[in-house]
């Protein structure tokens, strides 16, 4: 038994050998369908913020550019194209207006205490102050670089700061003179009576011999036009100051007005003549801008101050063929005998202000719109639009326009003369203005007694800027 037992073990062991020494299969790995890897997200940018400008030029409606006569708001809407191609998510709310407002503040008044002010502001720098003076401002000094600074006229620029404060950048300056509807003259006979070149100058004695000379109101043609209804175009009025030197309307030494001084009585004695005479369109008292400026359109009116304000309406009425065309040319404004020529009214400057902002973001966006807007191209464009000049002196700008060109002759010979009375003024400049309109209101009357109404605005005005002081 134990013999079989062994050869059982025997043939096991050979049959395990036997096994070993044969081909080996080699093993096949199991087959694992392809699936595809799970998708990567691309990295998402952050949202972009959408930001709203609002930005109001004043105007009207429908106004146009000097010379190309282009409408404002298309010509904006082509400048603000690049800005808003670099400003992904920011708008442009923009709108021309103010001017119905017959040189107030009542549409921005209106804003503010809505709780709606625009954010950008652009207007005469007198009245974008009454902003500043409120509060309401910011400092654009972030919106502008060294090499900005260095470029712009020191003495436009100066008016705009406070301290170290920018509360103003201006786009524009320049200088006026008279307007003088010519084609009334010579239809007249009376062109002799003109001032002549080189210089246009005349003395207040010539300026009313040709002032009688034109009169002729049974045909309703009156020589000269003044209104008071409203502060707008003060400085029409306030310009024939300049052609009696010592009438010193507003003294920056001392923050005090002075216009009741005895040079600044002859002064106002003078206008009052004109009036007296019956040389002027009746009713100046309640006349504004509105009811003006059709005498002018129509020829009703040989001339007026503030030259580059009519040759802008005239074009325009011309070009829309509201008016018959007629010819006009540009003349110092008379000079007391005796005195230097007149110098040259000076353009209130046309600025930018922004209303302050509570987002930082948008803060920066207008920051970046301002500094691309007051950029020596874009600005010189603005200027010349308006009958201006640009105030940089990198900007440029070729005088061709005679309502540019003459007064900017006019002005590099005899100077120019600030007759808006802003520079120095503490505070409170538009109630100033206001008070100073009522003023003329009861100049232009029968029998004005020009130095008490004088002494009167003098003790109301400085009244007005001591109580802000």
């Amino acid at each position: 038994m134990k013999k079989l037992n062994f050869l059982f073990v025997l043939l096991a062991i050979l049959s395990l050998l036997m096994a070993s020494c044969g081909p080996q299969a080699t093993p096949t790995e199991a087959v694992v369908e392809a699936t595809e890897a799970p998708a990567t997200e691309a990295p998402t940018e952050a949202p972009v913020k959408e930001i709203t400008i609002t930005y109001w030029a004043f105007g009207s409606e429908g106004a146009a550019m000097n010379e190309s006569g282009e409408l404002w708001t298309d010509w904006y809407a082509k400048v603000f194209e690049q800005y808003l191609a670099d400003h992904p998510g920011v708008t442009i709310d923009f709108a021309v207006k103010g001017y119905d407002a017959s040189g107030t503040t009542l549409f921005i008044d209106t804003a503010v205490a809505a709780g709606t002010p625009p954010d950008i502001y652009f207007d005469t720098k007198f009245r974008v102050k009454k902003y500043f003076d409120e509060d309401l401002l910011e400092d654009l000094t972030p919106a502008l670089t060294d090499a900005d600074l260095a470029a712009y006229d020191k003495a436009v620029f100066a008016g705009g700061q406070s301290g170290e404060m920018i509360w103003s950048i201006p786009a524009s300056g320049g200088y006026w003179n008279m307007i003088v509807n010519t084609s009334l003259f010579e239809k007249a006979g009376k062109m002799d009576l003109l001032p002549k070149a080189p210089d246009y100058s005349w003395t207040t004695e010539e300026f009313l011999n040709a002032c009688k000379a034109i009169n002729d109101p049974a045909n309703g043609i009156y020589c000269t036009a003044f209104f008071a209804g409203s502060p707008s175009m003060d400085s029409a009025t306030n310009e024939w100051l300049a052609g009696f030197p010592d009438c010193k309307f507003f003294d920056q030494a001392t923050s005090k007005y002075t216009v009741n001084s005895p040079a600044c009585v002859e002064a106002f004695t003078f206008l009052h003549s004109i009036y007296e005479q019956g040389l002027m369109v009746p009713g100046a008292a309640g006349l504004i801008d509105d009811t003006t400026d059709p005498y002018w359109l129509n020829q009703q009116v040989a001339i007026l101050g503030q030259g580059n304000w009519y040759d802008s309406i005239t074009k325009k009425a011309i070009g829309e063929g509201t008016i018959q065309p007629f010819n006009y040319t540009f003349v110092q404004f008379p000079n007391k005998p005796g005195a230097p020529v007149t110098p040259v009214g000076m353009s209130n400057p046309d600025v930018w202000g922004v209303f302050k902002q509570t987002d930082p973001d948008k803060l920066q966006a207008i920051y970046d719109l301002i500094q691309y807007m007051q950029q020596p191209d874009v600005a010189a464009q603005i200027a010349v639009g308006w009958g201006k000049v640009p105030v940089r002196s990198d900007a440029k700008f070729e005088a061709t326009d005679p309502v540019v060109a003459m007064p900017l002759e006019a002005a590099r010979k005899f100077g120019s003369y600030d007759p808006y009375f802003v520079n120095g003024v503490p505070c409170s400049y538009t109630d100033v203005r206001g008070a100073w309109a009522e003023a003329r209101q009861a100049f232009w009357q029968d029998g004005a007694d020009i130095q008490a109404i004088l002494d009167a605005f003098v003790e109301r005005a400085n009244g007005i800027i001591g109580e802000c002081q």
